[in-house]
């Protein structure tokens, strides 16, 4: 974390950076230093030197009034701000990020960077401003999807040389689910006893240990690894995706699943739903496109 004077002086600085306008500028001037630069605008206004001394061509009795100092205000973005209130506002963010900063946590600079974008949402300010400081471990946003053909194929393969499989053929039951973060969910009929199911997760390059489930319809829910080729989930994605882009308020998807029934399997989703036409797509077991046709 940098030193909390050097953080503190960056947040101002991309607040007058991000505000584009003079006005606005001197307007967080004043938030910051209330005390200065109200004092200097009010002595200029009202004729008075650095030292009190009046400066005009005719003295006349004034008074300082802390009511119109505490009714100042700037307008950002249209909207009109208290900067009494921005500057008690602004003071309890600095308060809270030293506190997260006393913490010495990898997640301080994230619970950072949302305090700040709560301070400048209220202030009417654009928000963001965190996102050049360098922290100790920069925030990555993973983009998720599921996994490549390449790692697909890895999956597929490191099932099929599972131990308690060895010179066996293995059966799927009910169905296969690929997910947008690149997870595989799966079941297969037991190596010895098939009348047993046994649910397995892939995860981070690796399979699970098998987990015990219940079953029913084994004999007509169950399907051939060796005919399902998991790199063929993404051609389903592709083709998918391709047409809900000519479907007015259709959505995409980020992941497929294979379900199974009297012995055969087919990939889904299987309806794309649009602001004023439902269609329906199949496709082959290959992962090809079948049919497509409105509802």
């Amino acid at each position: 974390m940098k030193n909390i004077k050097q953080f503190y002086s960056l947040i101002v600085l991309f607040s007058l950076l991000t505000l584009s306008c003079r006005q606005i500028t001197k307007s967080v001037d004043e938030t910051f230093h209330p005390n200065d630069s109200l004092a200097k605008k009010y002595n200029k206004e009202n004729h008075f030197g650095t030292n009190g001394e009046y400066t005009g061509t005719t003295k006349t009795s004034t008074t300082t009034s802390v009511q119109r100092r505490q009714e100042k205000t700037i307008v950002i973005n249209g909207n009109t701000v208290n900067t009494p209130e921005m500057e008690l506002k602004a003071k309890e963010m600095f308060q809270d990020i030293e506190l997260l900063k006393q913490k010495n946590d990898p997640s301080a600079a994230k619970e950072i960077q949302k305090r700040v974008n709560k301070f400048l949402k209220e202030m009417k300010m654009p928000q963001g401003g965190l996102k050049s400081i360098d922290t100790d471990k920069p925030l990555v946003k993973v983009k998720k999807g599921i996994l490549g053909a390449a790692a697909l194929e890895k999956a597929e393969d490191q099932l099929k040389k599972l131990p308690q499989y060895r010179n066996k053929g293995i059966l799927v039951y009910q169905s296969i689910h690929f997910y947008e973060d690149g997870s595989i969910n799966l079941m297969l009929q037991h190596p010895i006893n098939p009348k047993y199911i046994d649910a397995y997760e892939y995860r981070k390059g690796a399979w699970s240990a098998p987990k015990p489930v219940l079953a029913t319809d084994i004999e007509r829910r169950i399907f051939p690894l060796s005919e399902i080729h998991f790199a063929d989930a993404r051609k389903v994605i592709q083709i998918y995706n391709a047409k809900t882009d000519q479907i007015e308020g259709a959505k995409p998807k980020s992941n497929a699943y294979i379900t199974i029934w009297d012995n055969r399997m087919r990939w889904a989703p299987r309806t794309i739903n649009g602001t004023r036409e439902r269609y329906d797509i199949q496709f082959n077991n290959n992962g090809t496109l079948k049919s497509f046709r409105q509802e």
